[in-house]
């Protein structure tokens, strides 16, 4: 049995939820017929009736899809990240787990993972440059509070937090790492995709901790419960709804009210981030629109937002239709009733229905609601409410002397709200009368997390005239009353400062304040008061010397970098005069009314100052324009699109600014591959303070990158050894015993449309009558066979034809090979395990710049479904496409068919490491029973007609030696091997039933450099070459290679290369076995001269254009000589 809490016993039986075939209802029912409450008993319902249905969408700023998940998708997914958890680091049911996320849809799989498992996870703001000291100590706080056991993240924020404390510790001369740093961290994004659920599943009674909105003093972590979640949830969402929010998802209102609750609801939800409803608004907007969207909440100031007529242009709104909304939700700060009337009235032409826009009141310690659907605007007798009094007042009443309010609605579900006098013992207050708003019903969460007196306080409170041992109150802190049976809320007793949504303690914003050494000790008050729209920080100080006044800009800097927040008004006062207890506190509500009667006396007052730029700090970012980016981008490189050649040429730019500003040993230090993983804002946001360091820190600095490339290179070392066994266990799948027959059934190529695929599809076609499937990236049927016939032709030897029939016997297959299952359906999967007799795995992800990380699911989760897929139903035989990359830049002279490279023996960039670990795992699969064959290609070129289409490294590096006339005199062996021949040979060795078991290095059999390619080329074009030993070689390819040049986007794998392509100057590669078997097989061919293949090459390079053109490389000298090679006409 497994203890849940305390008294609450589950059986390991009952926790095999996810796995287990019955139905979902029934998953949590315990052997004494009792129901566990839990979250995923309704999801799991949902997910059985609507596996396909869509459940999260997350869009970038101009609303393009950036992830989604149907419910199963996302079942998948979260049984993924569990296992990944599980694997790494283990923990026990009731462990806490941060959460520390970037928007996105990553965060609510993690959570939902921990709720698999029993943890609880603890949702945090993500550290970022922006405020990273204030938004640090509250996660070390957060993890020291509840004592976390790991912390929960992406690989990109990952990244971005190491390079934060980089930077702060180069700032702050500081060594001291930390406490959130110490813990281990957990990188969910490397969770194998298409995982079993093997893991033992577990509950616990609190469902997740959401710690209090605040700054830096003490946030309290709200326990909630599974019960919670479930008693609101049915009270707030009346349907099915589809939600469109961009609310933060740490934050109760985003993560509960359009995740969690969606969830439970057979709802869906399109999210986006926070930070591109500020860029763009009217992306909020278009998204309600463009997907009917029926629900969507954010706080008044966001209303107040859209209002402005720039933040949504006249040509938006003629495209809205806002018809479809049946919740439109303000809540969350207080809600202004001149912004509800002018919303409705600007929306209400472009289908808001008024109805369904309203006002609602909860908070964190009551789950999320409380009431709801406040449409009434009423006004109240000002001097009235100030005494408590309620004293609604009609049209008449003169504005001045009214407050305007928005009813916060009806109590919701069972829920009960009491407006109760705390003067003396608390009482309920009379019917007109203010008070502090209490709640009690089952959405009222357990306590505050370690905290038993504050909980029994604010959780457990009674009325004076309660019954002993009866239903106890929610304290909430805030002030209100209730009005024709709507509850209206006026104020808080608690100080909390809520701007723009956001909670900070006014303590916090004064001991900022008070480092001013002209500003007194202990008489800094912080205050909320209403602007023209929304609340606003006002600070008020007492001076020291009333001629001395601190430089608002500064103080206000201070306050942004650290706590996130900047004063509208600063406002000096004389000392000796702000509001106090007698035991010397200040009474900020004191400070409050007397600020706003005037009554202060006030030495100097500075309005709407805002945080400065430092424009000797900021460089100049004109050079980003061609790259589209503004270096505020939240992404990281990697994921703006940036191609190779962007890549690169980005790279080059980075470095030139820094050379610029005579950061030379820092631009040396610049790694791309670490670059990938850093947020574009972080990385300027460390340009800036790189621009404005001391030569001392700049070193500093280049020394922590230089631990952070360190650091990096040992977790992915760490990741690609776990990565070389299988991701699933051979003994469930379902399989049959024996050898593999070829008798019946059919062929399964992968990477069919590539460089070398159509070349295999060719050579399959030519030599046996099997029926050929094709996976093909693709969306139809359609587009697959035109991509398949576009690479047939590219192959074909006059480069207009296919081989003849073959359309009666290939069978494209629209999958994907990042994806579980292979993008297939479970039908299509069943009926390819069940047909194929005999697979070639080619697919692959060829770059030479990305790193493991990014070719990972491609390259080596891909190779894993191929396998799945040879070791279901029917025994088959699998070829796999291998290269001779698998050895990195190793220096073994000789290096034999039977070499695996088990020490993983340079191999640092990641295509060579991708396809190590690919091997592995077929390797792996063999010793468990798998029939395969491992054939390692070295360079492979176009035909030697010159057809194809490969633009690799050879091609590039070969129009580049022609172009500028240079040869290395280098005795690297280059392999140069035709992909025609290469494909034939390959199939022609797999047709011989005893070639199993065994690898084939696919290169030529006589040793050759590139120094006698280019010999052969002179001979060719009449070009003449100027001869460098490789390490002067590279040196001249730097000076004449520019963006313009094929070469460019691998100048920078070149540069870095250099020393290791020198130091295995005299390896060669023995392929002993491939000739063997080659020689011996009827289709079998023997290599082409050099000459020949030599010519295949310039014909490709022409044929493309990638000559310079009217130099002597456009004219071959030697085209009457002709290929006269049998087999290779």
């Amino acid at each position: 049995m497994v203890a849940c809490r305390p008294g609450e016993l589950v059986s390991d039986a009952e926790l095999q939820l996810w796995s287990a075939g019955q139905s979902s209802s029934r998953r949590w029912h315990s052997g004494r017929g009792r129901v566990m409450s839990s979250i995923l008993g309704p999801f799991l319902q949902w997910t059985e009736r609507n596996p396909d249905k869509l459940l999260y969408t997350f869009l970038d700023v101009e609303g393009r899809t950036t992830e989604s998940y149907s419910y199963a998708q996302f079942v998948q997914r979260t049984t993924d990240i569990a296992s990944h958890i599980r694997r790494t680091c283990p923990m026990s049911p009731g462990e806490r787990v941060l959460l520390a996320y970037p928007p996105g849809l990553e965060m609510i799989c993690a959570f939902f993972a921990c709720v698999r498992l029993g943890l609880i996870p603890v949702p945090v703001y993500p550290p970022t440059s922006h405020g990273f000291q204030a938004a640090l100590d509250k996660t070390d706080f957060i993890a020291r509070d509840c004592q976390a056991a790991a912390v929960l993240t992406e690989r990109s924020y990952y990244w971005s937090m190491k390079l934060n404390e980089t930077r702060n510790s180069v700032a702050t001369l500081s060594l001291k790492r930390s406490y959130v740093s110490k813990l281990r961290w957990i990188v969910s994004t490397d969770a194998d995709t298409g995982a079993r659920a093997d893991f033992p599943e577990a509950h616990s009674g609190v469902l997740f901790l959401q710690y209090t909105s605040g700054s830096t003093s003490e946030p309290k972590g709200v326990m909630v419960t599974h019960d919670n979640i479930l008693e609101n949830c049915e009270s707030v969402v009346d349907h099915r709804p589809i939600g469109v929010s961009w609310l933060p998802q740490y934050h109760d209102m985003g993560l509960i009210g359009y995740y969690i609750f969606f969830a439970l609801k057979g709802g869906t939800t399109y999210g986006f981030s926070p930070l591109d409803f500020i860029e763009r608004p009217a992306l909020w907007l278009e998204t309600i629109s463009k997907y009917r969207g029926t629900a969507s909440s954010a706080p008044n100031f966001a209303y107040e937002y859209c209002l402005r007529p720039e933040k949504v242009p006249a040509a938006t709104l003629e495209h809205l239709d806002l018809s479809s909304l049946r919740f439109l939700m303000n809540a969350a700060e207080p809600v202004r009733a001149n912004v509800c009337r002018d919303f409705i009235r600007k929306f209400e032409p472009y289908g808001l229905n008024p109805k369904s826009f309203f006002s609602a009141y909860g908070l964190a310690e009551f789950t999320l609601a409380v009431s709801n659907y406040g449409r009434t605007i009423q006004a109240f007798d000002r001097a009235a409410l100030r005494q408590h009094i309620v004293h609604p007042v009609g049209p008449d009443a003169v504005v001045a002397d009214t407050t305007t309010l928005v009813s916060c609605g009806r109590t919701l579900g069972t829920s009960e709200v009491k407006i109760v006098d705390v003067t003396a013992a608390p009482r309920a207050a009379g019917e007109r009368e203010v008070g502090e708003i209490w709640i009690r019903g089952r959405s009222k969460c357990r306590g505050y997390w370690r905290r038993p007196e504050l909980s029994a306080s604010i959780f457990e409170a009674r009325l004076a005239d309660d019954a002993e041992g009866g239903p106890t109150w929610l304290r909430s802190g805030d002030m209100g009353f209730l009005h024709d049976g709507e509850l209206y809320v006026c104020g808080r007793r608690k100080d909390m400062l809520i701007v723009r949504g956001l909670n900070y303690y006014p303590q916090d914003i004064e001991a900022v304040v008070e480092e001013d050494d002209r500003v007194r000790k202990g008489c800094v008050a912080a205050i909320a008061c209403e602007g023209e729209s929304d609340e606003t920080l006002v600070v008020v100080a007492e001076l020291k010397n009333p001629k001395r006044v601190p430089d608002a800009r500064e103080l206000n800097l201070r306050l942004l970098q650290g706590l996130g927040v900047t004063a509208a008004s600063f406002v000096f006062i004389e000392a000796r005069t702000i509001p106090k207890t007698s035991s010397g506190k200040i009474v900020r509500h004191q400070v409050r009314e007397r600020w706003l009667e005037g009554r202060l006396k006030v030495l100097s007052q500075v309005d709407s100052v805002l945080a400065a730029d430092n424009p000797a700090v900021e460089p100049s970012r004109a050079w980003l324009h061609p790259f589209g980016l503004t270096g505020d981008e939240t992404w990281t490189l990697a994921d703006a699109g940036f191609d190779s050649l962007k890549l690169v040429e980005f790279t080059q730019a980075l470095k030139e600014q820094l050379e610029m500003h005579g950061d030379n040993d820092l631009s040396r230090a610049v790694d791309l591959r670490v670059l990938q993983k850093i947020a574009v804002c972080e990385l300027f946001d460390l340009l800036d303070q790189v621009a404005a360091a001391a030569p001392h820190a700049k070193l500093r600095l280049k020394r922590a990158l230089s631990d952070l490339g360190r650091e990096h290179r040992a977790l992915e070392t760490e990741m690609m050894r776990r990565d070389t066994r299988l991701r699933f266990d051979v003994a469930t799948l379902p399989m049959a015993s024996g050898a593999a027959s070829t008798e019946e059934g059919g062929v399964l190529l992968t990477g069919g449309t590539g460089f070398f695929g159509p070349f295999l599809l060719a050579s399959l076609l030519e030599q046996g009558p099997d029926d050929i499937h094709v996976l093909v990236r693709a969306t139809n049927a359609g587009d697959a066979m035109q991509r398949i016939r576009e690479g047939l032709v590219s192959a074909a030897a006059d480069g207009t034809s296919c081989p003849e029939g073959w359309e009666r016997r290939v069978r494209p297959v629209c999958g994907d090979l990042s994806a579980a299952n292979l993008g297939l359906s479970a039908e299509t999967w069943r009926t390819l395990a069940e047909n194929v007799h005999t697979i070639y795995h080619n697919g692959a992800l060829v770059n030479y710049l990305l790193d493991y990380q990014a070719m990972r699911e491609t390259n080596v989760g891909g190779t894993n479904e191929v396998v799945r897929l040879a070791m279901s139903h029917r025994a088959k035989v699998l070829n796999h496409i291998s290269s001779t990359f698998v050895f990195g830049w190793s220096v073994q002279e000789t290096i034999s068919e039977s070499d695996t490279n088990a020490a993983m023996d340079r191999l640092d960039f990641g295509y060579s490491q991708s396809k190590w670990v690919s091997e592995q795992v077929v390797r792996d699969a063999m010793q468990r029973g798998l029939q395969a064959r491992i054939f390692r290609p070295a360079l492979l070129t176009p035909s030697v007609h010159g057809g194809g289409y490969n633009f690799d490294i050879s091609i590039r590096l070969l129009a580049f030696m022609i172009n500028h006339g240079l040869s290395t005199t280098a005795q690297n062996q280059v392999s140069f091997t035709p992909a025609d021949l290469a494909a034939s040979n390959i199939v022609a060795i797999s047709r011989v039933p005893d070639s199993v078991g065994t690898t084939y290095h696919v290169t030529r059999d006589e040793y050759a450099t590139l120094a006698d390619t280019t010999t052969i080329l002179g001979e060719l074009t009449g070009q003449t070459f100027r001869n460098y030993a490789l390490p002067d070689f590279v040196p001249e390819v730097i000076k004449r290679c520019h963006s313009g040049d094929i070469l460019f986007p691998l100048l920078e794998f070149l540069v870095r290369s250099v020393d290791n392509i020198t130091a295995m100057e005299f390896k060669r590669y023995d392929n002993r076995n491939y000739r063997q078997v080659r020689d011996a097989s009827v289709f079998g061919k023997a290599d082409p001269p050099l000459h020949d293949v030599v010519l295949g090459m310039l014909r490709f390079m022409r044929k493309h254009d990638l000559l310079n053109a009217g130099g002597p490389a456009q004219e071959i000298v030697a085209e009457s000589r002709s290929v006269k090679e049998a087999g290779h006409v």
